[in-house]
């Protein structure tokens, strides 16, 4: 149940919310691990989202018995293989749900386990001037499903933690939200509600999410 407290933040994820990137990293990995000679299963994949390629690519390639080496030559493909397939796309709704906070001007961050160069230059290529802060995983000693991330986008806004609002779409995410005193809204976008049950509310859509905060911004 979501609660009454004043909401004066909102912070995305980026894969799978502010960005539809999540078939593409699934199939740059999909495509390194074959290099290798493994499949990767998308229910393997996807409840790993949210933390940095170097912790996925050790949990999926350790019970493989890759080598060390190996796993960095995993990162290495699946960069390339993502690169190669990925255009950006935004989801139906997520344009008027920033407007809508935009129109209420509320700070808003990204807080992504994705790397700083990457999601920096789509910002600042496809949504300039959008988000007021955005945490990396390069940014904090430990990303999601620790607390860290959201805590240091939420001292970067000057914002209380339990009055940041987070959309998340991944377990480990809602996580590190929920461990950082955070309301979390998910959105099925990628995996579906039995796997988000930590969250305050589950949504099938970001018009979803801006109705639920008519009166809460």
């Amino acid at each position: 149940m979501m609660n009454n407290n004043k909401i004066k933040a909102v912070l995305f994820d980026f894969d799978g919310v502010v960005v539809r990137s999540m078939e593409h990293h699934f199939l740059g990995w999909q495509m390194a691990f074959k290099h290798f000679g493994f499949p990767i299963r998308p229910e393997e994949f996807f409840p790993l989202e949210g933390q940095g390629i170097e912790q996925i690519s050790r949990q999926l390639g350790e019970p493989r018995g890759l080598s060390p080496a190996q796993i960095e030559e995993v990162q290495r493909l699946k960069n390339q293989f993502f690169d190669q397939s990925f255009q950006f796309e935004m989801y139906p709704g997520f344009t008027g749900l920033i407007a809508f906070l935009k129109d209420r001007y509320l700070p808003l961050a990204v807080v992504t386990g994705g790397g700083r160069t990457r999601v920096q230059a789509a910002l600042e290529q496809y949504l300039p001037d959008v988000f007021d802060t955005l945490v990396t995983v390069d940014d904090v000693p430990r990303g999601k499903p620790f607390a860290d991330p959201f805590l240091k986008a939420a001292h970067n806004l000057g914002i209380k933690p339990e009055h940041c609002l987070v959309i998340e779409n991944a377990p480990l995410g809602i996580r590190g939200a929920v461990a950082a005193g955070m309301e979390v809204i998910a959105v099925t976008t990628t995996l579906g509600a039995e796997f988000l049950s930590q969250a305050a509310h589950i949504v099938s859509g970001f018009d979803e999410i801006r109705e639920l905060l008519l009166h809460r911004v």
